[in-house]
């Protein structure tokens, strides 16, 4: 009887011990450092990507949990971001680029705490009307109701800079504040004579704008745009891409790029292992959009970066032996 019960808790023990430590492999819930991506609306290939990469860091990275967010994108999560509510989010890099320098709408607000990590998808500015407008040229927007973009969001502030080299203001038009979706709407049953979006080409939405109706795409051609904003670069889009634009069509582009922030809460070796996660885990994230699956690459992945890298990032891209561009190292 006694050795029958001295085994019985011989075998308890045993199971007791496989079951602790078992349990000491997973960081305890309430120990989890709970952390969230701040992307853009739901309907881009942005929101996917970010809950994609959410889902990486948390089965990858022991210690941390992250959500990825649908947002208003580049301003809303530069704010966010320098005040602490997330810990990653995207930003056009020429919203970075003024927002950490302190320049245009950033003027005495500047967010020199950023950080970058790395960089995604190509967004391009593209301006379209009907293609039986009299509208040929941004100076023609004169007068017109034009979409904007939603008040306050990254590609409002892009229209403004647009619309300004060109020698207009909001004064000159009747700007409408909607979204790149409500703006093929309008367009579509003619409530407005022309937008622009920062939209990656052939997004959903534009594609359902191109299929529906005959369009005209405005072509920003002049060298001297590019001189004035540097952070842009042309690209043609080839004749044929969009259904009745048989002409190419030479646009701005910048780069989408992922950044954190020093109020973020991450180490230095939190940021190193959540970047290498993502990179090393590629094929659990990088089928949400063809976008992603093209442009997300290790490759590109320090192209069009305005701000210094953060420590952790730049210490994985080093130890995997990227050439890292000195302006990209924080100076200490």
């Amino acid at each position: 009887m006694k050795k029958g019960l001295m085994l019985l808790i011989l075998s308890m023990s045993v199971v007791f011990s496989i079951f602790a430590n078992g349990n000491s492999e997973k960081t305890p819930a309430t120990s989890l450092k709970r952390i969230s991506i701040g992307t853009a609306g739901t309907a881009g290939s942005l929101y996917p990507m970010g809950v994609g990469m959410a889902k990486t860091i948390t089965d990858h990275v022991e210690g941390i949990a992250c959500t990825g967010e649908a947002t208003a994108a580049s301003v809303e999560n530069i704010r966010n971001l320098t005040s602490g509510n997330l810990a990653m989010g995207i930003s056009q890099s020429e919203i970075a680029y003024l927002a950490y320098n302190g320049l245009g709408d950033f003027k005495g607000h500047d967010a020199s705490d950023l950080r970058a990590l790395f960089s995604t998808i190509t967004s391009y500015v593209q301006a379209f009307t009907l293609e039986s407008s009299d509208i040929k040229a941004i100076t023609d927007f004169k007068g017109k109701a034009i979409g904007c973009s939603s008040a306050g969001s990254g590609g409002e502030m892009c229209v403004r800079m647009v619309l300004d080299y060109y020698g207009l203001s909001y004064d000159d038009i009747k700007p409408q504040f909607i979204s790149e979706t409500e703006a093929v709407s309008a367009l579509k049953d003619g409530r407005i004579d022309a937008f622009i979006c920062t939209h990656p080409i052939k997004s959903a939405a534009l594609t359902d704008l191109t299929t529906s109706v005959d369009v005209r795409m405005i072509s920003f051609e002049d060298p001297k745009f590019y001189e004035k904003f540097f952070f842009w670069t042309p690209y043609s889009i080839p004749a044929g891409t969009y259904n009745n634009v048989d002409e190419v069509i030479v646009v701005p582009s910048s780069r989408v790029n992922m950044f954190t922030s020093t109020k973020s809460g991450l180490s230095d070796d939190d940021v190193y292992r959540i970047v290498k996660a993502i990179w090393e885990n590629r094929d659990e994230w990088q089928g949400v959009a063809n976008s992603v699956s093209k442009q997300v690459v290790i490759d590109e992945a320090l192209s069009g970066i305005p701000l210094p890298l953060h420590p952790g990032a730049l210490k994985y891209y080093q130890e995997i032996g990227i050439e890292i561009d000195p302006q990209l190292i924080l100076k200490k």
